[in-house]
């Protein structure tokens, strides 16, 4: 059982981290808006275009069903087992849309939770297939970031510069070194609860060994390679969202890259705690990115306020509908 002391740091360290994420996330509005005309981001915003915006959200639709199927075959390659592709789909982005609206990610314990009972598979194996997802998101889209920096004109002073590119380095190096957090934890429990009957510390070392093996079941070379050709395609899939925002607002086809730096940098600003949804994170960094290419602070706003609505309205609206309409599905027996 757990007791007053634990039950209080527990909201303690929960609430901190809610305080935490909502103050960064202020903090990153106040900096994005302090110099930026609002009249004129504005004025942006009421002329755009359909046409690119159309085309940005079947984009993203296209975008999740790919990441849907790609955290199907990651399921079934960790556990051995030919799984539905049909049940997961729903559960799976309505996981990401209360993410989106809810502090702390309690999307992902949803979808730990969710495909665990429901396909009878240990937690800590759907929390490795997730941990392997996340390392290939991290990996790739610092790959196209890289990529697209180094082909964009850049026009920030040369400090400026260096700054973008060590995020790229901490974040790949970071993504990479998460393959080996749970085969370390799971070693450095062993030795600390060895002879011990704690049925919490048994828990979490089940958990940690499941995850670690989930992280080695997926982690072959050859379905690494597959997953990544796959991870490259639904990250381009999602740039088109910030790139159909940039045409909408009269941005040039012909500089298609600054629009394609921005969403990379955006996204990688996601890691940083921020309010649900990721707003105010996802802005500031994305509008940094762009005055690395020269673009101006107005255009840059407009540009990432437009597509962010685009990322977040249609799986937060999804997610709500799911648990609201889909509760049939959430079955508590394994198939």
């Amino acid at each position: 059982m757990v007791d007053g002391d634990q039950l209080l740091r527990g909201r303690f360290n929960t609430t901190l981290r809610v305080g935490l994420g909502l103050i960064a996330g202020a903090a990153f509005v106040v900096l994005v808006l302090r110099d930026v005309n609002l009249a004129e981001v504005s004025d942006l915003l009421q002329r755009a275009t359909l046409a690119p915006l159309f085309l940005a959200v079947l984009a993203f639709v296209a975008d999740f069903l790919l990441r849907a199927v790609r955290f199907w075959i990651m399921l079934g390659q960790t556990t051995g087992r030919s799984l539905p592709l049909g049940p997961t789909i729903g559960p799976f982005i309505a996981s990401f849309g209360m993410s989106d609206v809810l502090p702390l990610r309690l999307g992902d314990g949803f979808r730990v939770l969710w495909f665990s009972r429901r396909f009878g598979i240990s937690a800590g194996t759907v929390l490795g297939t997730m941990i392997v997802e996340r390392i290939l998101d991290l990996v790739t889209i610092v790959i196209l970031g890289a990529g697209a920096l180094m082909l964009a004109e850049v026009s920030a002073p040369a400090a400026l510069m260096r700054n973008f590119q060590l995020v790229l380095v901490v974040a790949l190096a970071g993504g990479l070194g998460m393959l080996f957090v749970p085969a370390l934890l799971s070693r450095l429990f062993e030795r600390l609860f060895r002879g011990v009957e704690l049925s919490i510390a048994s828990s979490l070392l089940s958990a940690l060994k499941a995850t670690s093996a989930a992280v080695l079941q997926v982690g072959s070379w050859r379905r690494i390679a597959v997953l990544t050709v796959i991870s490259l395609a639904l990250w381009i899939l999602e740039s088109l969202v910030l790139i159909g925002a940039w045409l909408s607002l009269g941005g040039s086809p012909d500089h298609l890259l600054q629009p394609f730096v921005a969403f990379a940098f955006s996204t990688l600003g996601t890691l940083v705690p921020s309010l649900p949804g990721h707003f105010g994170a996802f802005e500031f960094f994305g509008v940094q990115a762009f005055a690395l290419v020269g673009v101006d602070a107005q255009m840059a706003v407009a540009v990432v306020l437009l597509a962010h609505v685009i990322l977040w309205a249609p799986t937060a609206i999804f997610g709500i509908s799911w648990l609201l309409f889909g509760a049939y599905e959430r079955v508590q027996r394994p198939t």
